[in-house]
This record gives structure tokens, sequence and C-alpha cells, in this order.
């Protein structure tokens, strides 16, 4: 009976060969991701300057393509010997390692009513937040020529060579102003002064180092919102005077300097012989840091990693609820929805169509109709609807604010995150929205038109101090009131706290 299985059994295993042989195939499906890939980004901040000394524009061209750099248009015989003209200078790195390529000041003859002034350049590849610091890092009287021996003498004499490097009085007589400008080169009305007006060289870096929040998570230097965007150029400029400055801004829209004045005067009157063969150095830095994943970035004072800052906002401010279930994937839900208080932004119109507005303000949800949500499934439209996707009624005015009481340290520092969109296809009245915080407007976007989709989300960041333990965050449309326009999603609120180390 062994003998018969086993015999059996070989006799199965023969057959199942055969079978596999004949028949060749079953259904069957392969998919394969093939070369998947991490490549690191990159952030390198290249800066460019365009400068003009004594109201001519200068530069070294380039030796390697000297057809591609600016020129110089200042008369033939200037600049004099010992007077440099290397401070303009395309695109590029300010250093390589412990080399210096370019210099923003290198004057090495300047006399008293010389002026110069500056239009810096900044770019970045992602966005980022930005940092300026100026140091002053000697004041030196060099030598001692008789007639400076005369001037100090009133403030003592003249220091011998190469005792101090900040016994000179250049530095005190060196007036400058610092601002963000549009890339025209030239102080004009409304630009933001960055150094709190003009200061002299040696009041503006000497103590400590003059240090400007280009943008940070608090500050923007240009009046905009948030980091520097990837790709764009952003402008900062300077003005410098041996002797006393004065800011003179011109109307915004001209032409360069080249063809008129430069935004200030410079008079050398009375400066007098003690800075005779003084010299002043500084050091000038810009910095970029990834904005991405860094919300709570400051140039100054502590810095809190992303894991670091408290998030006091929970998944409910994201428009996830109450769900949307109608077929025409998006619906209106009554005053409160998703946590938010809502109210119709006009007065009651009375009757439009026929229809009477709802006494109770609706927000209105969208799962996926005219594009995705940044984040999750829906998001909210603040032109909402009276009577919902089965109303026969449209264009009807249902511009809505909501706002909700959030719990806040006094005293704390707090940065308001969200994303807007423009309704795709709408022009820019339609799509506008207010920000305020405690009842003050601190940020508006818009007014945006909408392109032909899809769905274009944009981060905006909304810095404040808390004033109470609750604080009232409020958004309204501020766009025609027609029930189209002003999406609002992924609604954020950090509290800037480090944790003690």
């Amino acid at each position: 009976m062994k003998r018969i299985f086993l015999g059996l059994v070989t006799i199965v295993g023969a057959v199942s060969v055969m079978y596999i042989g004949v028949t060749g195939a079953f259904f069957s499906d392969t998919e394969s991701s093939l070369a998947n890939l991490f490549t690191a980004g990159e952030l390198d901040l290249l800066v460019d300057n365009e400068s003009y000394y004594n109201g001519n524009r200068c530069i070294d061209l380039p030796d390697d393509n000297p057809d591609a750099g600016f020129v110089w248009d200042g008369p033939a015989d200037f600049p004099v010997p010992g007077t440099s003209c290397d401070t303009s200078w395309l695109e590029d790195n300010l250093n390589d390692g412990a080399e210096t390529l370019h210099k923003f000041f290198n004057f090495t003859d300047i006399k008293p009513d010389d002026e110069g002034e500056d239009t810096i350049s900044l770019h970045v590849q992602n966005d980022a937040w930005m940092c300026m610091e100026v140091a002053l890092t000697s004041n030196d009287d060099v030598d001692c020529t008789d007639p400076e021996n005369a001037a100090d003498a009133e403030n003592g004499a003249c220091t011998e060579p190469n005792q101090d490097a900040w016994d000179g009085e250049l530095a005190q007589l060196i007036q400058m102003i610092w601002w963000a400008d549009d890339g025209d080169n030239v102080l004009e009305a409304g630009e933001p002064i960055l150094s709190d007006n003009v200061e002299t060289l040696y009041n503006l870096a000497t103590t400590t180092p003059f240090i400007v929040a280009l943008a940070d998570s608090q500050n923007n230097a240009w009046g905009e919102n948030g980091p520097v965007p990837a790709d764009d150029i952003h402008y900062v400029a300077k003005g410098w005077c041996f002797g006393t400055l004065v800011a003179t801004p011109l109307a915004e829209g001209d032409t360069g300097p080249q063809d008129r004045g430069s935004g200030f005067s410079c008079d050398g009157a009375g400066i007098g012989n003690a800075a005779q063969t003084d010299s002043t150095t500084l050091d000038v830095s810009f910095s970029a840091v990834q904005s991405r994943n860094n919300p709570g970035f400051l140039c100054e004072g502590e810095q809190c990693t992303f894991d670091e800052l408290v998030d006091l906002l929970v998944a409910t401010a994201k428009f996830e609820n109450p769900e949307v279930a109608t077929t025409q994937n998006w619906d209106v839900f009554d005053s409160p929805a998703d946590g938010w208080n809502v109210e119709w932004r006009d007065a009651d119109p009375g009757l439009f169509n026929g229809d009477a507005r709802p006494v109770v303000a609706h927000l209105e949800l969208h799962e996926g109709v005219l594009g995705a949500a940044f984040e999750g499934d829906q998001y909210a439209e603040l032109d909402t609807d009276w009577g919902g996707p089965t109303s026969g009624t449209s264009g009807e005015p249902a511009s809505v604010s909501i706002y909700r009481d959030f719990a806040t340290v006094p005293g704390a520092d707090y940065i308001l995150r969200y994303h807007f969109a423009p309704r795709p296809s709408t022009p820019a009245a339609d799509n506008n929205l207010e920000v305020k915080i405690e009842g003050v407007a601190l940020d508006t976007t818009g007014p945006t038109a909408g392109g032909g989709g899809p769905i274009a989300w944009a981060e905006r960041s909304v810095p404040f101090t808390a004033g109470d333990a609750s604080t009232e965050i409020r958004f309204t449309d501020l766009g025609t009131a027609n029930s189209l326009g002003t999406f609002l999603d992924n609604v954020r609120l950090y509290q800037i706290s480090c944790p003690v180390q």
C-alpha cells in the first residue's frame, strides 16, 4: 500500500509539470515604479549691486566677458587714481571662502562733499526669510598730518599711527540712509526707510551691528507679507555723504538717478581737517534662511524651530467639518460651522429676485468643485449662498464674515497663517479677503483675479502680539457680494514660544 501511494504521487507530479508546460500563462499584471528619487533643493543667495559715485555710474567690466557688465558713464578722467570703481557687479556671491569678491564700499580717496548711492539686488531660488547686517570694524586715524594735528588739538592730539583702530573721526562724519527700494536707484516718497532716517556710520553700527529684518516672521521691509518668494528680485538701497546728508525723496515713477537727482542732498561744508587720512571699515552681510517648515524665524532674538512652535489650532479650523455630502460637491451650513461664527457682511438687502435672505448666516464649503483644497478635502468660500445647491437663486449678495476666539497668552507673540485663493474665472473685484485681530485689520489679500484653474493657493502670514487671554480672529470677504469669490483654507495659529533649554 505504501509503494502504491508513492507511485501515485510521482504520477501526479509528472502530470502537473506537463500541464504547466502546455497552458503557458494565467491572467497577470505587473506595475513598477522605477528610479525613485530624492533630490535636495538649494538656497543660494545671490547679490548684485549698481553703484553711483558723485552722480556717475561706476563698474569695472568683467575680464571674461567685457560686454556683459555695466559701463562707466562718468567723465573720462574719473575715477582718479586711488579711487576704486569696482563697487558694482552682476549677480554673484559676495565672497569665495576667505577671499572677498565684492565690496559695497571701496573708496580710498574721498573728500568732503563726496557722495554715493547703491541699489542692491537680492535673489533666492526658494522662498526664504532674509536678514541684513552692517557692522563697523574700525575707525582709525591712520596718520597724523599737520592740518589734522591742528584740528585734533581741541580734543587731544592725533594718535600715532597703528596705535588704536578706533581713534579716528571719519565714521562720525559719514552720514548714511538705507531704504527698501523698488529697483530704480533712487529714494522715492513712500519707500520704507530701514535706518531710522539719516544716521552717521558711527552711530549706525559701532556699538552693536545694524541688523534689519528684511523679511522674517514678524517683519517685511518691502511692506509685503511672508517670506521673499522664490525667483523674485528684491532691492535694498543706500546713500552716503561725506558731510551732511538730507533726504529729499522724489516723486515715484520716474527714471533712475542718471536722469535726475539721487533722492538726497549732500553738503560737505564745515567738515574741516579732523578726518584727514582717517580710514573706516565695515562689514555688510545678507543672509537667507529657508521659510518652509520654519514659520517662526526671526532675524534677531531667540529662534524657534518648526517643531518647537506651539500649535494652538485644531483641525476643525481647516474646514473639514461639517462634511459636504451633496452630489454638487458643495453645500452651505448654518452658523456656527466648523467652530466658526458666521455673520452676513452687509445689512439685510430685503428681497433678491423674490427671495429673502436667511436670518442665520451660512458658511459655504466645497469639496473639489473647482479644484483641490490646499489641505484635506474641503475649503470655504466666503462669498457664500442663501439657499445652497438646490436653490434656483444665484448672484445674491451673500458675502460673510467668520470669526472665532482662541485662547492666548497676554503679551505673547503669535503668527496666524492661512491660504487664500481667488475663485477661478472671476474678476479681481470678486476676490478680496480681510483679516482682523481683535477688531484691528492686519492683512488684506486682493483684489485678485481668478485664472481659468486650477485653484491657485497662496499662503499668508500675520504676526501679532496677544493682548488678552482670548483673541478674536476674523476673516471677511471684501469682494463684490454676488455669491462668487474668496476661497479660504488651512488656517493655523502658532505661538512663538521656544522651550526652555
